[in-house]
């Protein structure tokens, strides 16, 4: 086999393998919002190799080594972009569909207006006719990478996609590769008519399924969006119960304080003052909050603070509290007591497996325009996650993690976030509010 290397037929694919690649780096650095892995001149540096090693090897026009040699290009390019393997082969599959669409359309529109096989040989001969087939071939492709940018854009709330769905992606593009491909190699004569009802139709899958998945995403936010707000219904419906045993238990404060203040008066004429002390002493004692762990000004932080807090100390827990908040903070007093409620909640079902050291700290600060609140207990280790999100041990399964997700829904509304952190012995959640 004769192996012959030719300068003109090097350049014509330097410049092909430079649009292409061109079009790679577009792809990769938007496919994910993420830098790539080395700095800028070392990126390029590694582009003008690649381009080098890809033209050199097209030189030789062998079609299974092209393929090969592009393939493997491709993966070392995406291993500079991406970390995760299901992105790295994903968006080099993409990227070779892309391109190879983007060249058996070219080579249709020039097949459907009537040129035959000869033809286009002898057009492929002059380099200027190959350089603006490709630019063509390079246009067409940068359209469907726009199109595939645009399916891909898309709110990540519940972290990555199903695998059907990959399976189902990849699955259309072989199918439209392999379909340009057949078309391409085809011996019959198809006239040009044809090709322009037939080309429309590559990107219709892509449309239907993409429409398709944007319904099925709100189907889903919908009834994410009912399930948060059914929290937040049985969350207030707590907290009445709460308030009303609070209501109680002052009635009783005061039903005691009136037995209590009518001896008084006759201890204080009959100069009894040892026993009048004793009975002023008891009447400090009692109390209808205990102790008061939130002075801030701010009626929901204070009343959230003080009742979850004491209820924790009853039951033995360690109690840090630190509230640092101006009084006018400008958060929706729903959304802050759903997000301390949880917060609190959160953390005193994880301290009932703890057998060691229990204690909570919570500390609320206004920093810069954002309200912080940071949240620290002590646990036993065990997180349970289901798709990459930690769920309650609690029975309810349907419901599983709707309290921390509430928390990150509202922080997201309030151009906010929400930051886990856990090892063996302690969970601390994160909350930064613009307020």
């Amino acid at each position: 086999m004769e192996i012959i290397f030719n300068v003109q037929t090097f350049l014509v694919h330097v410049y092909e393998s430079s649009l292409m690649y061109l079009l790679v780096y577009f792809l990769f650095s938007r496919y994910r919002p993420m830098h790539p892995r080395v700095s800028k001149n070392r990126l390029i540096l590694i582009f003008i190799t690649t381009i080098l090693i890809q033209a050199f090897f097209s030189t030789f026009e062998y079609f299974i080594i092209n393929v090969t040699i592009t393939t493997i290009l491709l993966l070392v390019v995406s291993f500079f972009f991406f970390t995760n393997w299901k992105d790295l082969l994903i968006s080099t599959i993409i990227a070779t569909a892309v391109i190879d669409i983007g060249e058996g359309t070219s080579l249709m529109l020039l097949k459907g207006t009537a040129v035959s096989s000869q033809d286009i040989a002898e057009i492929s001969l002059n380099p200027l006719n190959t350089m603006l087939l490709l630019t063509i071939a390079r246009l067409i492709s940068l359209g469907l990478i726009l199109l595939v940018l645009r399916f891909r854009k898309m709110r990540y709330r519940e972290g990555t996609l199903p695998t059907i769905y990959w399976i189902t992606f990849l699955f259309i593009t072989m199918k439209d590769i392999l379909w340009v491909l057949i078309l391409a190699d085809s011996p019959v004569k198809i006239s040009f008519y044809y090709w322009a009802a037939v080309i429309p139709l590559l990107p219709v899958s892509y449309i239907l399924f993409y429409y398709t998945r944007r319904s099925i995403e709100k189907m889903v936010e919908v009834q994410v969006d009912s399930k948060v707000l059914d929290e937040k219904n049985k969350y207030y419906e707590q907290q009445l119960i709460t308030m009303k045993q609070t209501l109680e238990s002052q009635r009783t404060v005061r039903h005691d304080l009136k037995n209590k203040l009518s001896p008084l008066i006759y201890l204080a004429e009959s100069g009894k003052t040892n026993e009048l002390v004793e009975q002023v002493q008891e009447l400090g004692n009692l109390s209808v909050l205990g102790k008061i762990y939130a002075e801030s000004g701010n009626i929901t932080i204070d009343y959230i603070i003080n009742l979850k807090l004491q209820a924790l100390a009853n039951k033995g827990v360690k109690i840090f509290c630190e509230i640092n908040v101006p009084n006018d903070v400008k958060i929706a007093p729903f959304d802050l007591s759903t997000i301390l409620g949880n917060l609190i909640d959160n953390a005193s079902e994880a301290l009932v497996y703890v057998s060691d050291e229990k204690y909570f700290n919570i500390k609320i600060s206004y920093q810069v325009g954002f309200l912080m609140i940071q949240v620290e207990n002590s646990f036993d280790g065990i997180v349970y996650l289901k798709n990459n999100k930690i769920i309650s041990r609690k029975e309810d399964t349907e419901n599983h993690g709707l309290g921390l997700k509430s928390i990150e829904k509202i922080s997201k509304e309030y151009d906010g976030e929400m930051i886990v952190q856990y090892d063996n012995n302690q969970f601390k959640v994160t909350v930064k509010l613009l307020g």
